[in-house]
């Protein structure tokens, strides 16, 4: 390894790793993936960041950096080159948008392949397994590795009936809205090579996220469907995930073939961020500032396009969302109006202009409330 080289801590199958990885591979930046065994999760990540989860970076400077968003972010900052976030601040606005649907909202129908059919669901908890103790040596710890996976897939289980999942109607909701969604990307992507124009930007990464560990990896009905009839996306998958390859030249703009997209993805998860944004209105603004702002916010009572769904909410997602309005109010006025009629027409107006009585801010590694 040479002192240039970035260390990646991740998994092919894990979900919030495949953007992370897709903007190493754009970017062309020299990293060793190091895989997420036992001994790696314990004697790494634990150590740098507090507990087990990833993808976590290790800089060549000593910097670790964790959590997907907050990485790419960093990536971008030191590597300007072949940038992922568009000049244009209508177009960086759409990318953050379409970043944080992908990793906060879209993963509920995501989860519904993996963990409830049967056959998934116990192949499941053999990747774990597998993942967990590849490369362990030691027999007590290839044993703890073993016992880590079946635990780790029991917790992710348990968590299906806090959004819906152990209902069949969320069940089946989730499968017509993962088949529409990936119909739409690839009718988008027979006209437009990339989501918003000619080369990747932080959009594609945050539907990398969506794609790769979940569906298209996994054996489940989604990553046949989409190998079989959805060529165009199918196509682009495997090009992000070999992104080095991919020209950083040509145009950035909102294809007429997005908009479809985002006008279902507005009918299907709006309603859910609208009502994260107000759970949070009602508990942040009590909150004292400094001080660790609360995981959770509550149960929401929302939709999930027209299903009924009650779900938790989290201070992460209030911050996620808190993100895409920065992101919004950072148009200079002379743009305000264009933007507010692209919004206004795919669904997200109400979002971005909505002006929280609270501030997140994030520092190692856990949110704080602002004052």
């Amino acid at each position: 390894m040479t002192l240039q080289d970035y260390e990646l801590v991740a998994a092919q199958h894990s979900y919030y790793s495949a953007k992370v990885r897709a903007c190493l591979q754009y970017k062309r930046l020299p990293y060793q993936e190091i895989g997420t065994n036992i001994e790696t999760i314990l004697n790494r990540v634990i150590t740098a960041t507090g507990n087990q989860q990833f993808p976590v970076v290790f800089c060549p400077d000593g910097t670790v950096l964790k959590d997907g968003c907050d990485i790419v972010e960093a990536l971008e900052a030191r590597h300007p080159e072949r940038p992922i976030m568009p000049e244009n601040s209508q177009l960086k606005c759409v990318a953050k948008l379409i970043e944080t649907l992908a990793d906060e909202f879209f993963v509920i129908p995501m989860i519904y392949y993996r963990w409830v059919p049967e056959e998934t669901k116990q192949w499941g908890v053999g990747m774990f397994q597998m993942l967990l103790g590849k490369g362990i040596e030691n027999p007590d710890m290839a044993a703890l590795a073993e016992q880590m996976g079946e635990t780790i897939s029991s917790e992710i289980r348990s968590r299906l009936p806090k959004v819906g999942l152990d209902r069949k109607h969320i069940q089946d909701k989730a499968q017509e809205i993962t088949k529409e969604v990936c119909s739409l990307l690839d009718k988008h992507f027979a006209k437009t090579p990339y989501m918003l124009g000619d080369h990747p930007t932080l959009a594609d990464l945050g539907i990398m996220n969506t794609m790769w560990g979940h569906l298209y990896l996994d054996p489940c009905k989604a990553s046949m469907f989409i190998r079989k009839d959805y060529l165009h996306l199918n196509n682009w998958i495997t090009n992000m995930h070999s992104g080095a390859g991919i020209s950083d030249q040509g145009e950035l703009y909102i294809a007429d073939t997005l908009v479809p997209l985002l006008r279902y993805l507005s009918d299907t998860l709006a309603n859910m961020m609208t009502d994260t944004l107000a759970a949070a209105d009602k508990t942040l603004p009590a909150a004292e500032a400094g001080t660790e702002a609360p995981a959770g916010l509550g149960r929401i009572e929302t939709t999930l396009l027209d299903a009924e769904l009650s779900r938790p909410a989290t201070s992460y997602t209030a911050w996620r969302l808190q993100k895409v309005i920065e992101q919004y109010q950072a148009i200079p006025a002379t743009q305000k109006p264009a933007m507010d009629d692209l919004l206004s027409d795919i669904g997200f107006l109400s979002v971005c202009q909505h002006q929280p009585k609270w501030r997140l801010q994030k520092d190692n590694f856990k949110l704080f409330v602002a004052s």
